[in-house]
């Protein structure tokens, strides 16, 4: 399971380390950017690789809007009440319309 790995672990296999310093450091990206950055890695590398390669800069923008959609899905209270009811991050996502995928 992801939540094993330390953060990073996996997205750094298949980043470049300066890709991976930029999110690591920057405070616009906080852990869970990092938990969608090692789904990413884990489940599309090959697209993950490319979109790094079209630019670090696109990669990240995606990544911020990732991490916006995906907190705002469970941050919401209705996301907070879906989770005390026990469902998991990706069916509330999935409720919520929000793609885990890259």
């Amino acid at each position: 399971m992801l939540s094993n790995n330390l953060p990073l672990s996996i997205a750094s296999t298949v980043l470049t380390g300066d890709t991976i310093e930029a999110v690591r450091h920057s405070p616009s990206f906080h852990a869970r950017a990092w938990r969608i950055l090692d789904r990413w890695a884990l489940n599309n590398p090959t697209q993950l690789r490319h979109m790094e390669a079209d630019g670090e800069i696109i990669l990240l923008e995606r990544l911020l809007i990732q991490q916006e959609l995906e907190h705002q899905a469970l941050c919401s209270e209705e996301g907070l009440n879906q989770q005390r009811h026990g469902l998991t991050e990706h069916e509330i996502l999935t409720l919520h319309g929000v793609s885990g995928y890259l």
